[in-house]
């Protein structure tokens, strides 16, 4: 089960990384990114990703640390 968290944390840490990198090469471009609820809403901010790309990633690295001393 552990091994299961652990790929899947990898695999949604590296699909927020990439989601990330792209957001800011729309910021980096100037391209307006896409807006969240009504046509006034707020952009999608880069950082959202790449928080959650910290947060799977984390427990992923501990569990394969965990896993490296057995």
């Amino acid at each position: 089960m552990e091994k299961q968290l652990s790929l899947l944390g990898y695999w949604l840490g590296l699909l927020c990384t990439v989601l990330a990198l792209i957001f800011r090469m729309f910021t980096a471009l100037n391209i307006i990114p896409p807006f969240m609820g009504l046509p006034g809403g707020s952009a999608i901010s880069y950082l959202s990703f790449l928080n959650g790309a910290v947060l799977f990633f984390l427990p992923t690295i501990a569990s394969w640390c965990r896993t490296a001393k057995s």
